[in-house]
Order: C-alpha cells, then sequence, then structure tokens
C-alpha cells in the first residue's frame, strides 16, 4: 500500500513541479508573456530582463518552494519508510523534471536551476546551503547567470562526495548537473564565442 501513495505522491509533485510561475506572474502583473522577450525562457533570470527584480524574485522563491516544499513533505509523510533518502532523491529528480518539462507548456519549461537548488537545500541542506554560496560568488565574480548555475550544481556533485552522502545523492546530483548542461547549451555555445550577456 505505502509503494502506491508513494506513487501517487511523485504524480503529485510532478504537476505542482510543472506550475510555470514565471509566466504567471509576468501575465497577471505585467501583462506580458514572458516566453514573448528576451532568451523565451519563464525562470526567474528572463522575467528580471523582461519586467523587473521583483516579479524575477517572487518567480525565484516560487519555483525553488515548489520543489523544496515537495522533498520537505515527502520526509514528513514517509519518514518511517525503508530507503526514504532514495525516495526522496527521486521526488527531487521529478521536482525538476517538471519544472523543466511542464505539461502545461507542452513540455518546454525552465532551466530548472531554482527548482535543482532548492531541492537539494531540502535533501541536503550543508550541500544546498554550500551550493548556493558558490552561486553567490560565481555571480558576483562573473556576472553571468548561467556559469554560475552551472559551477553551482557541478559543486553540488564534489560537496555530496565530500560530505559521505549516499550514492543515490551523488547519482541525482550528476543527473542534475548533466540536465543543467543540457538545459545551458545554448548559453554555453554563447560563452564559446563571448556572446552571453553578463546580468
Amino acid at each position: 500500500m505505502i509503494l502506491i501513495y508513494q506513487f501517487f505522491f511523485l504524480i503529485l509533485t510532478y504537476f505542482i513541479s510543472a506550475i510555470p510561475f514565471g509566466l504567471i506572474l509576468t501575465k497577471v502583473f505585467a501583462k506580458k508573456d514572458v516566453r514573448q522577450f528576451g532568451s523565451g525562457n519563464i525562470g526567474a533570470t528572463n522575467v528580471a530582463r523582461v519586467v523587473g527584480k521583483k516579479l524575477a524574485l517572487v518567480t525565484l522563491i516560487l519555483d525553488g518552494l515548489k520543489g523544496a516544499v515537495m522533498v520537505a513533505t515527502a520526509r514528513f509523510v514517509f519518514h518511517d519508510t525503508s530507503d526514504l533518502h532514495l525516495f526522496l532523491v527521486l521526488i527531487g529528480a521529478v521536482a525538476v523534471l517538471g519544472h523543466v518539462y511542464p505539461v502545461y507548456l507542452h513540455f518546454r519549461g525552465g532551466k530548472g536551476v531554482a527548482t535543482t537548488v532548492a531541492v537539494l537545500l531540502a535533501l541536503d541542506f550543508n550541500v544546498g546551503f554550500l551550493a548556493i554560496c558558490f552561486w553567490i560568488m560565481s555571480f558576483c565574480l562573473f556576472r553571468i547567470s548561467s556559469i554560475s548555475s552551472m559551477v553551482a550544481v557541478f559543486s553540488s556533485i564534489i560537496l555530496s562526495s565530500h560530505y559521505d552522502a549516499p550514492t543515490s545523492q551523488l547519482v541525482f546530483c550528476w543527473f542534475l548537473f548533466i540536465l543543467i548542461l543540457i538545459r545551458h547549451k545554448e548559453n554555453i555555445l554563447r560563452l564559446l564565442t563571448g556572446e552571453e550577456q553578463k546580468f
């Protein structure tokens, strides 16, 4: 029976994480479709470019919360489940995939950075917190969001190894890093040609 509950929780996680807050906020408060401007992305970085930092901050928080809350809720609801950490990793993966490939937008979502970092924070506080620190330091140094994002997620691999995290978490961090690279392929090309814009 517990497996059935876990399955339905995974489904619920996907549909909640797929909610495109960046698009909703810009349409409601700025009467704009953020997909039609800038990079066309629904994430906080493009929201900031299109409508400003205030809505971008709200987008960032909500995109992070929708993943972190699901991981935290699963930890509470299924606390006595065997292999809890593995299940939390699955929840985190589904949350990120829900944001990146949302059914509501024909599977064309954001790049997943805010959701990824928030999920890491909920899964392993030390790793998540330090990954955020790496993002901040990289952004202060380069002023380029894509570099900061890749550095932060890559750091989670090293940090998870340093803190002797379970193998499932290490695999998860590698999965996140590969996904982030795929979602940032255009940014990487612009970085190689020197065309990536600073924030």
